[in-house]
């Protein structure tokens, strides 16, 4: 009896340790929650997937790697966020490799679902779907994009870009329009639209002195300068802004006002010696938290800081597939994509990815927003259409009369000038 007790001992203290060292190891830690003010933390779902050896999978600042790569010295602004909601969204859908595709890139990082603040700040999702592909729909993936992300599920005849259209500017406090063409959304082969849209209009905690705005030579990369206007602040001394100088970059960080819990902080990272085409060319987020890191508080500089930085104001629009294939995803553009999880069947594949984004960088404050879509195809709509061949013989040509079965030509020749229609018309009289 007392061999038997002790065997259950040892096995009871081995289990006792298996489960500690899961929960250390393993999915569950009990030191890693995330915990964010103002919103609750989204878990993805689905399984992990660790990145392949040697495999970029950075993501917050790939899109801004790869269009500095296709558009030096062009503006670029887009949304890490919505496009990762849009990607959660695909995930949410997707099975096999396209799953593992998508989860390798966003990580199965947890979202935030942050509470609208009107006029303010603003994050939604949509799903878009065909009225008559309504029943196709399973109902576990609209429960699932409804509970994970507070999706809105839509029915739409796709005739119009209107109501999506219109669905967009709301949550963008109007300042993304005509977010997709009729074009776009009249394709016969098209079921879904997968969407999000986020919008934030904040001020300054303490706004610029407009009087203080003043004209300024800017550098462009090519060795000329630019006129521009210049915002001013001398002598700051507060906790809501810092900075970072040393030889390689300058580092601006200014707080936006506090909103329902939420903070926002603007940074201006300038490199100092490399060009900045270059630099992007590096970035990533562990650059990024590195010379955000250990700043300066202008409270703690004796005499105060001085703040001059250009006003800007664009707006930026790019179909992102070619950047999502760089960035790893394949198979959910191809006609064997696996998004078994919206509709039981594989007959979904993403036909384009469309991200637009703006910003407006003033003395009151920042106003940006961007929207990101996916447009789901029907593989079984999806045909070669049989169409008439357009021949038309409209200029002047060469004419063969000849045997069909041997070849032998009996006339050629060439016509310059076809019969006068007004010399024929009376025979087409048909009154």
């Amino acid at each position: 009896m007392m061999a038997l007790i002790c065997v259950l001992l040892v096995v009871v203290v081995l289990v006792v340790l298996g489960v500690c060292a899961y929960i250390k190891n393993g999915t569950i830690d009990p030191e890693k929650t995330t915990v964010i003010e103002g919103g609750d933390a989204v878990e993805p779902d689905g399984e992990e997937v660790e990145p392949e050896d040697g495999e970029k999978t950075e993501f917050t600042y790939s899109f801004l790697n790869l269009e500095n790569q296709s558009a030096v010295g062009k503006n670029v602004i887009y949304s890490p966020l919505s496009i990762k909601y849009l990607l959660n969204l695909l995930s949410d859908g997707a099975n096999g490799n396209t799953k593992k595709e998508i989860n390798r890139l966003i990580k199965n990082e947890s979202l935030t679902k942050y509470k609208n603040i009107d006029k303010v700040l603003s994050l939604a999702n949509a799903v878009y779907i065909k009225d008559e592909y309504k029943g196709r729909v399973l109902k576990s993936y609209i429960n699932n994009v409804k509970n994970n992300y507070d999706a809105e599920i839509k029915y739409d005849s796709f005739k119009s870009a209107n109501n999506i259209n219109d669905w967009v500017s709301k949550n963008t406090h109007n300042t993304i329009n005509n977010f997709l063409s009729d074009q776009q959304v009249q394709a016969p082969n098209l079921s879904m639209i997968l969407v999000n849209a986020l919008s934030v209009d904040m001020k300054w905690k303490k706004e610029f002195n407009e009087d203080n705005t003043l004209q300024g030579q800017f550098n462009n990369i090519d060795g000329n300068s630019i006129e521009t206007a210049y915002m001013h602040k001398w002598r700051i001394e507060t906790d809501d802004i810092a900075y970072k100088k040393d030889d390689d970059v300058t580092v601006l960080a200014m707080d936006l006002e506090k909103n329902g819990g939420v903070t926002l902080e603007f940074d201006a990272i300038m490199p100092n010696e490399m060009e900045l085409s270059e630099f992007l060319n590096e970035i990533d987020t562990k650059r990024v938290e590195g010379y955000l890191s250990n700043l300066t508080n202008a409270s703690r500089t004796k005499a105060g800081v001085n703040i001059i930085i250009p006003r800007f104001d664009f707006n930026y629009s790019i179909s992102f597939v070619e950047e999502l294939k760089a960035m790893g995803i394949h198979d959910a553009f191809d006609r064997n994509a696996d998004f078994s999880n919206i509709t039981g069947d594989e007959s979904l594949y993403v036909g384009d990815a469309i991200h637009k984004a703006n910003i407006e960088f003033s003395e009151k404050g920042v106003k940006a927003a961007a929207a990101s879509a996916a447009t789901m195809i029907n593989k079984a709509a999806e045909f070669d259409e049989d169409l008439p061949v357009d021949v038309v013989i409209d200029k002047p040509f060469m004419f063969v009369i000849r045997d069909k079965d041997t070849g032998e030509v009996w006339f050629t020749g060439a016509v310059y000038e076809p019969v006068l229609w007004s010399n024929v018309e009376a025979e087409y009289d048909r009154h």
